[in-house]
């Protein structure tokens, strides 16, 4: 365990943004006004009050655009790592277009909605721009990253043939497989260089990384086997679990997630099913920040707290926001989703 702590706080020396073509936010979720976020105006507007108020914050740590929130992920990483913390957990927006595998980005009339494939790109981008971080390090041999089908994972071992020595499987979600290792030089690959299908596999030993993208409810109690398992000394890290949507099977379930897995990076537009707005945002050791975008200027902080804040509370935020803007007049200030 010490081992990899010291090793992993050595990615401070190994820059990777640069490494990807980087592109913004999907412009049907987002877009860029005044250097920050903005968000779309399809939905009916709200206004900011005229007056000022010690109590309006505005936030300088939101990410202005997927480079910074790049550059955020690793910084959050590093923090985490210094902390000894072993079990992360990153979520990014739906969709997000980070750029790894060079994918269009379309205009806001091209698509209302973001679908399965944007999302499940999505998914593995953030996958490989985490890997990207422990390139050159001898962690990198022995970093896994398990898909949670076999679809996700074939995709992922033709599109990242070569990128680094690590290995890529399919998450066995009953545990009942044995390990099941490709050649050297890269993930899925044999030693003559093509490509090998994934396939259902325990976790291999020796792994000192484990990535688990987009796990599902039927991966959840596979998954609590594996962190008993591989034990501390093994970085778990969820890619886009988003375990605030799952439906646990128990409350023990629930609580082990909620308590063993560190929000490292949390970036969540419109947190709440009853509203079509705001963003929740957290960057470890950070505190959590519920904000609403405006059409100049930062975004304004609605409430800071050491603690995730409950969906009562950010529903309450946002109900306050709402009813502050309808009765003040002002700029308009879209209320609309990332």
């Amino acid at each position: 365990a010490a081992k990899l702590f010291l090793l992993l706080l050595l990615l401070l020396l190994s820059p990777y943004v640069e490494s990807f073509t980087l592109q913004p936010f999907h412009p049907s979720l987002a877009s860029r006004t005044n250097g920050y976020v903005s968000f779309s105006d399809r939905s009916p507007r709200l206004s900011t009050p005229r007056s000022s108020s010690s109590t309006v914050r505005m936030s300088e740590n939101l990410p202005k655009n997927i480079k910074d929130s790049l550059q955020q992920l690793r910084n959050a990483m590093q923090a985490a790592l210094s902390s000894k913390c072993s079990r992360m957990d990153v979520e990014f927006p739906y969709g997000s277009n980070i750029g790894v595998e060079g994918r269009k980005t379309p205009t806001e009339s091209d698509i209302p909605m973001v679908g399965a494939g944007d999302a499940q790109a999505s998914d593995r981008e953030l996958a490989r721009a985490m890997v990207e971080m422990f390139r050159g390090t001898e962690i990198e041999e022995n970093l896994v990253v398990a898909f949670t089908d076999s679809s996700q994972a074939n995709k992922a071992t033709k599109k990242w043939a070569g990128a680094f020595a690590g290995e890529v499987i399919v998450l066995d979600s009953k545990q009942s497989k044995k390990p099941a290792r490709g050649g050297g030089g890269g993930f899925g690959a044999s030693a003559k260089g093509a490509v090998v299908k994934a396939r259902a596999s325990a976790i291999p030993p020796g792994t000192e990384v484990l990535i688990v993208v987009g796990p599902t409810v039927k991966d959840l109690k596979a998954l609590e086997h594996i962190c008993s398992e591989v034990g501390m000394g093994c970085l778990v890290i969820l890619a886009n679990a988003r375990l605030d949507e799952l439906r646990y099977e128990s409350d023990s379930q629930r609580d082990f997630f909620e308590t063993e897995f560190e929000r490292v990076y949390h970036l969540r537009p419109s947190p709440s099913p009853s509203w079509q707005g705001g963003v929740l945002f957290r960057s470890f050791p950070g505190e959590w920040t519920l904000a609403m975008p405006r059409k100049i200027g930062p975004p304004k902080v609605l409430l800071k707290s050491a603690e995730k804040p409950s969906m009562e509370t950010i529903d309450a935020a946002l109900r306050k926001e709402k009813e502050a803007s309808d009765s003040s007049g002002g700029f308009p200030n879209p209320f609309s989703f990332f």
